[in-house]
């Protein structure tokens, strides 16, 4: 389990460095969203369940702005970036690295391959 919080760890890491831009916007994704749930290796847990698991509390937020910026906060640490959205998909992009997600039933998930692993974050409002 370990492995699987080190690269999810690693892929926020991506979001927290930032650069700036964008208009203003009244996508559905604007807003605050908190991580709701984890899947890893074909297991799926709560936020909760996901934090036992690791031994740790995990503080995992994006804020979403209607000019196009977004603050991805982690463990009290925070970067920010620029998004666009093109119903259903979500790009979060900082310092020239891009992560793609979707927004669909009130929910953006987000999901990153590393070394052959893939991780599956969802967030709610």
């Amino acid at each position: 389990m370990k492995k699987y919080v080190s690269i999810l760890m690693l892929a926020v890491m991506m979001m927290v460095f930032a650069g700036c831009g964008g208009a203003k916007s009244d996508a559905p994704v604007v807003g605050d969203w908190k991580l709701s749930s984890v899947e890893a290796a074909g297991v799926t847990m709560s936020a909760d369940e996901f934090a036992q698991a690791a031994g740790t509390d995990v503080d995992m937020s994006l804020v979403i702005k209607d000019n196009g910026k977004f603050t991805a906060n982690f463990q009290g640490e925070s970067g920010d970036g620029k998004w666009t959205y093109e119903e259903p998909k979500l790009t979060l992009s900082s310092d020239g690295e891009s992560m793609t997600g979707e927004y669909t039933d009130g929910k953006i998930t987000l999901t990153v391959e590393q070394a052959g692993q893939s991780v599956t974050m969802t967030f709610e409002k």
